[in-house]
């Protein structure tokens, strides 16, 4: 059916066209959103007290076990619970995600406002060395910096943070340059504020911040992407533990012999990409007062 929409003339004459409506996103998919996103801070608060065994015991009689009562997901090919590593992994994921996203902040978000205060030859030297960082594809860069620092997923999630961290200064950057051209940074300006805490801090940083909160509920995404990725390449958590992308890596080598082994990982990892994307379009409406409307 053919959507109508008004229009108006203008003073001038001329007929203006109301923007269309914006779509509304069906309440079940927020819902779904925040239970996923609620269940992902259950397995980071209480992940090891709720497995129904221990992630790492073997047991050789058990190996591919179909699921059952005994295993809700069946076993994996040494015969330990998948529901219980899926559980520890995902507590491993889900923390060593929000480590990246900790580091892209720490590293990205001073350099942004810092090149979008200072400008001039502050600003060319610093979006050279984002351009740099950028100029590599993403996974390369994170298997590089993996590579000098050492395997394990500490390290990997930290490269994950360098290789997130230049989306971050860009986008503060970006929002500095327009904040501070604002009439009441430079009312405050006239009355003597400069500097980080008399400037940046209370003027500058609480109305730029809204875009990269969004941005952050982004790259939360991503590095859970990244670190599935690059367990899966076992660069990441090592054996025994398990995270989701290890899980999917041992899977991989079987897939043939229990095919849901390697459909439970893709499917937690996809289902959580997709609530923080889902967050991230929320949190834009919410902080948006344009987009409430």
């Amino acid at each position: 059916m053919a959507t109508t929409i008004a229009t108006a003339p203008s003073s001038s004459g001329t007929t203006v066209t109301a923007p269309p409506p914006k779509a509304r996103r069906l309440p079940i998919v927020r819902w779904a959103s925040i239970l996923i996103l609620l269940a992902a801070l259950i397995l980071l608060l209480a992940g090891r007290w709720l497995t129904p065994y221990d992630p790492n015991a073997q047991d050789l009689t058990t190996v591919f076990a179909n699921p059952s009562l005994q295993h809700w997901l069946g076993t994996d090919d040494l015969g330990r619970d998948i529901l219980s590593r899926m559980i520890a992994g995902g507590q491993a994921t889900i923390a060593a995600s929000l480590f990246a996203v900790l580091v892209a902040l720490v590293l990205g978000l001073p350099v942004g406002i810092a090149a979008g205060y200072f400008g001039g030859w502050v600003d060319t030297i610093l979006m050279r060395v984002v351009d740099a960082f950028l100029a590599f594809p993403a996974i390369v860069l994170a298997i590089g910096v993996t590579a000098s620092m050492g395997i394990g997923l500490r390290n990997a999630m930290f490269a994950v943070g360098i290789v997130l961290a230049p989306a971050i200064a860009r986008l503060a950057r970006a929002q500095t340059l327009s904040v501070k051209e604002m009439t009441y940074v430079e009312a405050a300006r006239s009355y003597g504020a400069k500097g980080f805490r008399g400037l940046i801090l209370p003027h500058i940083v609480p109305n730029m911040i809204q875009p990269v909160i969004v941005q952050t509920s982004v790259i939360f995404g991503h590095a859970m992407l990244a670190e599935a990725s690059l367990s899966f390449l076992q660069l990441g958590v090592q054996a025994p533990g398990s995270s989701w992308g290890s899980v999917l890596s041992r899977a991989y080598s079987f897939m043939s012999q229990a095919p849901l082994a390697i459909l439970v990982p893709g499917i937690a990892i996809a289902l959580m990409v997709f609530a923080a994307n889902i967050m991230a379009d929320e949190a834009q409406d919410w902080l948006d007062p344009k987009r409430r409307k």
